[in-house]
């Protein structure tokens, strides 16, 4: 009974600490001071410099080496980033160099022992025989180092995501070996720096987009309004003409794409040119002159959410201005521009919370949990999953909103799954890999009181405790008995942290 009352009381008090902060990620305390609301008179793509960095406060460059980090669904540690023997009034970087830059030259190296990384696991962890091809990628992004592999994995996951490229497994027509395929070509053209255009051609003409959009007329109306934001209703009959021998099987057979003996032979006038077959159609369109700019603004739209649309426009054309060619020419002018690392204020994708969370507390993932946080409605999982929180993996027809979904259901499952399945979870069993949970390294460091709680707060949100925070929880902490016990000082902490607006929200930096 006495240990229900504390525990009543631990919530009441962390309730009312939490109720004088933040709002809701995305509500109206999102954009304080930031171009969330539009209060920037311009925007700046170009890319963070050294001064730049070099210019912030050690803890500014902190929350910026976390922003970009988060955003490649990673983690930098406090203890790995400053000196902290000397406490945490007097913060040093553990390494003077520009993190920023070592990120950037990192993005291009090849991981030279890459086959030890996947060997690993396929030992490590558990995946559905069906849908591994969905499970597989979001544990091969957690446990490789930042590389130009990695890199390359990132931009095919973010790209099948989009309404782009996404497998839309969700369809009855679409398997999971559906997403390996794409997922596949998108990581190896791009890896191989293949033009845009080209990538796009060759999604087009596959079978895995057929299987998205089945018919002539579908699939033609959708790859001119997906790729080129063309809504042109009298050019649907004259693309489907080109299309018309290019049609899919029923269930019966596997949903398979044929090309029919009875070809289209009259010259069609679409997209301001003449094609004749369906493979002229889809060059049409990859070759298109909106092409890039509708890409880019998909892009801009997932990374800049929450920026009003004349503040997009004017990143789209600037980042088209360069004339970019390949995609990770994009991916890295918008991630790595000081509008972005600076200024940006959006909501974070799940990945980029949770597994960001897990780099900086020494988090270590049990052996099924990508399988069961991948798993559909219509399976068991024993925790919270993806499609729980509408942010399922490479699943829907239009691919992921470019706004994370943030409606009372959808975000209960997402702060569920960040408090009690990373910062209130600790792993007790050194020797289980099914045993998941913040380590007791995230806790070994030589800090007492207020700058163990300082301490706590950084690694989680990336700041430290105000005054009242500082002070309200060292009075929990003392009133329950814990002041020489570190493990559970940090439940408390972290169990508060876990209600901050911020802790699922990216934020400005000055």
């Amino acid at each position: 009974m006495m240990k229900n009352l504390r525990f009543m009381a631990l919530f009441l008090a962390l309730s009312i600490l939490v109720s004088c902060g933040t709002g809701v990620p995305g509500g109206d305390n999102a954009s304080d001071g930031g171009s969330a609301g539009g209060s920037l008179s311009s925007v700046n793509i170009s890319k963070i410099s050294s001064d730049d960095y070099n210019a912030l406060s050690s803890e500014e460059k902190y929350r910026v080496a976390n922003k970009l980090m988060a955003t490649l669904f990673k983690g930098i540690a406090v203890k790995d980033f400053f000196n902290i023997q000397a406490g945490m009034d007097n913060l040093t970087l553990a390494n003077g160099v520009d993190f920023i830059a070592n990120i950037d030259t990192a993005l291009t190296q090849v991981l030279v022992d890459k086959d030890i990384h996947l060997s690993r696991i396929d030992n490590k962890y558990e995946f559905d025989s069906a849908m591994r091809p969905q499970q597989y990628p979001m544990a091969m992004l957690f446990e490789l180092p930042v590389s130009k592999d990695f890199f390359d994995y990132w931009m095919a996951y973010k790209l099948a995501n989009t309404i782009l490229f996404s497998p839309a497994v969700e369809l009855d027509s679409v398997y999971y070996t559906d997403i390996q395929r794409v997922f596949y070509r998108l990581s190896s053209m791009v890896g191989e720096d293949r033009t845009i255009r080209d990538i796009v051609y060759e999604h087009m003409v596959s079978q895995e987009n057929w299987r998205r959009f089945r018919s002539p007329e579908d699939n033609t109306r959708e790859m001119v309004e997906i790729f080129l934001a063309r809504f042109i209703d009298e050019e649907v009959p004259k693309a489907a003409a080109a299309c018309k021998n290019w049609y899919l099987t029923d269930d019966s057979q596997d949903y398979q794409l044929m090309i029919d003996y009875d070809s289209n032979t009259e010259p069609q006038y679409v997209l301001d040119t003449v094609v004749i077959s369906c493979y002229d159609f889809y060059r049409a369109v990859s070759e298109h002159a909106d092409l890039i700019p509708r890409i880019t603004s998909i892009l801009v739209n997932t990374f800049f959410a929450t920026y009003p649309d004349d503040k997009k426009a004017q990143m789209v054309s600037e980042i088209v201005g360069a004339n970019p060619n390949t995609f990770r020419q994009l991916f890295s002018t918008i991630i790595l521009s000081k509008e972005y690392l600076l200024n940006n204020e959006r909501p974070k994708a799940y990945e980029e919370t949770f597994f960001n969370l897990a780099g900086r507390i020494d988090w270590y993932a049990p052996r099924r949990f990508f399988q069961h946080l991948n798993r559909p409605s219509s399976y068991y999982s024993s925790i919270e999953t993806l499609h729980e929180m509408k942010q399922a993996s490479m699943t829907y027809k239009l691919g992921r909103p470019g706004a994370v979904p943030l409606d009372s259901l959808s975000f209960s499952y997402y702060h569920k799954s960040v408090r009690e399945r990373s910062l209130i979870d600790r792993k007790t069993n050194p020797f289980s890999s099914s045993d998941g949970g913040w380590q007791a390294d995230f806790i070994d460091v030589d800090l007492e009181g207020s700058e163990f709680i300082h301490y706590l707060f950084l690694s989680a949100i990336s700041r430290r405790a105000t005054g009242n925070e500082l002070s309200t929880l060292n009075q929990i902490i003392e009133s329950m008995g814990h002041g020489g016990d570190k493990m559970k000082q940090a439940m408390i902490v972290l169990d508060y942290c876990s209600r901050l607006a911020e802790l699922y929200a990216f934020r400005a930096i000055t």
